[in-house]
């Protein structure tokens, strides 16, 4: 890998590590790295090996930057190149060269390539936590550590134990498993069957249950495509090893037995375990993960070779790849892609085909900027730079925004103690969670925020990805960005939960009976024993689960005993935590798998950069991934939340005498009030920082309390304006549907910051305000992205 993230044209904006936001989206060119021939240039005054070490004390340093610096101000100052030396000073004794690179002159070149001398002596270091005294030159094995490829297979990541993280692998028991027989019998006998479990807990509200921390439908989009990733568990290959393990369907069920046959079942078919497991209850079975357990883009570059050199054009570095940016299609009809499951709805397929733009665009930039290197050579450093990408993205903005800013640890370092290996518990619980979070259809919007087309219903987008060939993918990545998810819940829409990959009856399923069953067939501990296996107090009753009291006694009808819960269902029913979107047990779970992930791999990008190298990989949000690979370019700073806001003041005019009586003290300025409505905006998870802007169609006001043109001589009357509180204003979408309402406070503030989606809104005074208005009665806006914030939609009334 080398010194790649020298080939990015880029500038590094501030983490976003530790809550830091990033400050913009703007990228702007930046200078590239001194070739090493031109590092090494001898200065014949100095060490000929290391011009840098300016002050000549063995070591290239920030100190060394800083005396060519210091010279540059006194040269700037007195016109000569002299300095005296003091025990303390930093600046070179006289007669000594600042001119690194030997032009004959001090100035900022030779500042910059001590800079990246040092930069480049980090850069070779494994770990940032132990790099070694700056006096101790990086070895040639530290050389080869920097330059490693990663395998496609996830081997050789642990030096001590190779195959750990690696395909086909056994996943990972945090929990005794429960088995029914203690050695691979499903678990659950004495539970209800899993469909009805889903018809009494996961009907689906019709008028659907948005997310109240704003996350949008990019936590299903991006946690499918990262899930994709590091797990799979499939059935054995051999047809005559597979076992089935039916879901009961209740008699009369109006989906799926509308005849009251008593005799309907939905399939699933047994998932393969590990070679040598389930031979007793010393030895219970153990599922396989078919891919390679590491964050490292394997759904884009495949988990074995074979797949891996399928997907590339073995020219320029680059991946296979349609005129129209889409993914190919294989010998069978399908597409061509790093994991088996790219197909399974469009806007996954989209993300598939926007990573695979990203890897050629970078192969791209790889190879403009260095001619000479193989298409091998091109492929791995464009390959390392993705997967680092999507290393940072889920660590420092998906993660964040679905436990919030502190779950997981800070990281400290590389652990070759970590088992990264996925845990039962995540993949087939907790990871699910959503499946909760998908809407009923997937919308088309344009870059401006509007559909433009009908929205595809979910049931009709499986395994479609010919769609594409008509929508592109950018409508599709703004639908994601621009539409609230469904909130983190037991209720899963009927797309999912009645007509999964088809028709009731004709090949549908139900993914709710599907989660809870393959727990059990995984042989899944309870609810209850899973929690106290990750440090967690035990519930004694299911208030202590949720606070939803119907939610309770559904439980309570279905389980009984409060130690007997499936795990996926108690995981989804818990009440949120405080800054999260997911409960406690559920929480744990996915930090200690993420922790794992993260702290076991060697070659984590935080592990192997330089700290100028992590800064640029930070710099680079999904936000701006999407916006240099697609049309788009209106997509909030962090896609994972839509939050816009829009406000204003409803204002009565009142006619009084100016002279030399006081004005009333309700009156006031509408600048003051239009301050006075930034100041009240309820702040929210993903809310753009900074002042409200001020709506257009608003018009121009005075600040003297008046309107424009209102202005009379002093004993004259006057239009004064004065706040209404108790004002009701309604919010209308497009088709003309009060989808919210808001009261006026004491201030005369109406704040509407509630938007599911982006689109073009209007809104007016209800009527039951028995008011009249004098200027606008209406604002039409539109909402294009979630970073919208107008103010100023102020009305004018007489009462």
């Amino acid at each position: 890998m080398a010194k790649f993230w020298n080939h990015w044209n880029v500038r590094p904006k501030p983490s976003q590590r530790n809550g830091r936001k990033r400050k913009s989206q703007h990228r702007r060119s930046r200078a590239e790295n001194l070739e090493t021939r031109q590092l090494l240039a001898a200065n014949l005054f100095h060490n000929e090996l290391m011009p840098e070490d300016v002050n000549e004390d063995g070591v290239v340093s920030a100190l060394d930057a800083l005396a060519i610096i210091n010279q540059m101000s006194r040269q700037s100052a007195d016109g000569n190149t002299a300095s005296t030396d003091s025990a303390t000073d930093t600046q070179p004794s006289r007669g000594r060269m600042t001119d690194v690179n030997n032009d004959g002159r001090n100035s900022s070149l030779d500042a910059l390539m001590v800079i990246n001398r040092i930069a480049r002596d980090r850069g070779r270091l494994n770990t940032p936590s132990d790099r070694p005294p700056n006096d101790q030159t990086p070895t040639d094995e530290t050389d080869a550590e920097a330059a490693e490829v990663r395998s496609i297979d996830g081997t050789g990541n642990n030096v001590e134990n190779p195959e750990l993280g690696s395909t086909d692998t056994a996943l990972l028991r945090v929990v005794e498993s429960d088995y029914a027989d203690g050695i691979s019998k499903p678990s659950g006998e004495d539970r209800p069957s899993a469909r009805e479990i889903s018809n009494t807990l996961s009907a689906a509200d019709p008028e659907g249950t948005t997310s109240q921390r704003n996350l949008t439908s990019f936590v299903f989009a991006w946690g499918q495509f990262l899930d994709h990733d590091i797990d799979l568990s499939l059935s054995p290959a051999d047809s005559d090893d597979a076992e089935s393990f039916d879901i009961e369907v209740p008699l009369g069920d109006p989906l799926f037995d509308p005849f009251s046959t008593g005799e309907a079942t939905i399939h699933l078919t047994r998932s393969a375990v590990a070679d040598g497991t389930g031979t007793s209850t010393d030895n219970p079975a153990e599922q396989v993960n078919s891919i390679t357990a590491w964050i490292d883009g394997s759904q884009v570059y495949g988990s074995d070779q074979e797949t891996s050199d399928s997907l590339r054009e073995f020219v320029g570095g680059r991946l296979l790849v349609t005129d129209d940016g889409l993914l190919p299609s294989n010998d069978n009809g399908g597409i061509l892609a790093g994991d088996i499951r790219a197909a399974e709805n469009i806007v996954l397929t989209s993300m598939h085909a926007l990573f695979v733009r990203e890897h050629n665009r970078l192969a791209e930039e790889i190879s403009t900027a260095n001619p000479d290197l193989t298409d091998e050579e091109i492929f791995q450093e464009a390959r390392a730079q993705v997967i680092a990408e999507i290393q940072s993205i889920t660590i420092n903005e998906y993660l964040p925004a679905l436990l919030g800013e502190d779950a997981l640890s800070e990281y400290e370092g590389y652990d070759s103690t970590v088992d990264p290996s996925i845990a039962n518990e995540f993949s087939t619980a907790a990871f699910r969670f959503g499946h909760t979070t998908l809407n009923d259809n997937f919308r088309l919007v344009d870059n401006d925020g509007n559909d433009i087309a009908e929205p595809i219903a979910l049931a009709d987008a499986f395994f479609q990805p010919n769609i594409l060939d008509e929508t592109g993918i950018d409508s599709l990545l703004k639908y994601a960005s621009s539409t609230l998810s469904q909130e983190i819940d037991l209720e899963v829409v009927d797309g999912l939960r009645n007509f999964l990959f088809g028709a009731p009856g004709s090949g549908g399923l139900d993914l709710v009976s599907l989660n809870i069953q393959r727990g059990r067939d995984h042989g899944l501990a309870d609810y209850n024993s899973t929690r106290q296996a990750y440090g967690l107090d035990p519930v004694e009753s299911f208030a202590e689960i949720t606070s939803d009291t119907e939610v309770q006694a559904k439980l309570e009808s279905l389980y009984s005993d409060v130690n007997n819960i499936d795990l996926w269902v108690g995981l989804l029913a818990e009440d949120h935590t405080e800054n999260g979107s997911l409960g406690e047990t559920a929480t744990a779970i996915i930090t200690d798998q993420f922790e794992r992930l993260r702290d076991g791999d060697r070659l984590w990008y935080e592990n192997v950069l330089s700290e100028s190298e992590i800064a640029e990989v930070e710099s680079t949000s999904l936000a701006d991934i999407i916006e240099r690979n697609t049309g788009l370019d209106s997509l909030q700073e962090n896609v994972f939340f839509f939050a816009p806001t829009v406000t204003g003041t409803v204002l009565a005019e009142t006619t009084v005498i100016q002279d030399d009586t006081l004005l009333s003290a309700n009156s006031v300025s509408e600048a003051d009030l239009d301050l006075l409505a930034a100041d009240q905006v309820r702040s929210a998870p993903g809310q753009p920082s900074g002042p409200l802007s001020a709506d257009p169609l608003a018009g121009g006001r005075g600040n003297n309390g008046q309107r424009p043109g209102n202005s009379k001589p002093n004993g004259q009357p006057t239009d004064q304006l004065s706040p209404l509180a108790g004002m009701t204003v309604e919010l209308l979408d497009s088709d003309g549907n009060v989808v919210d309402t808001a009261v006026t406070d004491d201030a005369g503030v109406f704040i509407f910051n509630d938007f599911d989606q982006s689109g073009s809104y209007v809104i007016q005074m209800a009527a039951t305000n028995e008011v009249t208005t004098t200027g606008n009665d209406t604002f039409e806006f539109t909402i294009s992205s979630g970073k919208e914030r107008l103010a100023g939609l102020n009305f004018y009334v007489t009462v």
